[in-house]
């Protein structure tokens, strides 16, 4: 049930930002969400030290220690990083840098990649880990050309095509190493 919790938590807090209509909300909704996202990746991690694995949705997900540690690192940077862009985005509302569209984007598009990030290392498929994986990558391009500047815009596509291309390939290793151990292990 962690496992499930923590990754419909920051799913649900960028769902609901896009109903919330004041910066204060989609503040408050990343902060609390992320606090609870590091408080389950502590008790996941404390779980798997116990247990050495645990599992969710009949396997589904699965969290060993090397997933946990993944699982916790990606919580607390998720965690220090909502409570800077406060004030990093109050400064840059103020000075008129962003506008509050371009706030309300961050604050829902912040925690879905956080949770495309969560579900990536604890994903005990290979298609849904890569979908997972090309999923930090769609969100990070919106989140990287936030600004909507000629510069933000040319490092998006940039990035857009790079990463495409180092998934496809990493998927078609996947894919080619898969096939190999089915051989060896059939």
């Amino acid at each position: 049930m962690t496992l499930v919790l923590l990754l419909i938590i920051p799913l649900a807090a960028g769902l609901l930002c896009l109903l919330a209509n004041t910066r204060l909300w989609w503040e408050r909704l990343n902060l609390v969400a992320f606090a609870i996202v590091a408080a389950l990746a502590v008790s996941i991690g404390l779980d798997v030290g116990r247990l050495g694995k645990i599992s969710a949705l009949n396997g589904f997900l699965l969290a060993d220690s090397l997933s946990a540690l993944v699982v916790g690192l990606t919580a607390f940077v998720a965690l220090v990083c909502s409570i800077y862009a406060v004030g990093y985005f109050r400064r840059d509302l103020i000075a008129g840098r962003i506008t509050e569209r371009q706030l309300r984007h961050y604050y829902v598009l912040a925690p879905i990649f956080v949770c495309a990030m969560l579900l990536a290392p604890l994903a005990d498929n290979l298609g849904v880990m890569w979908v997972a994986i090309e999923s930090t990558t769609l969100a990070s391009v919106l989140l990287v050309t936030f600004y909507n500047q000629k510069s933000s815009f040319e490092a998006g596509w940039k990035y857009v095509i790079i990463g495409s291309v180092g998934i496809s390939l990493a998927l078609f290793g996947t894919v080619i190493t898969y096939s190999s151990a089915v051989r060896v292990l059939g």
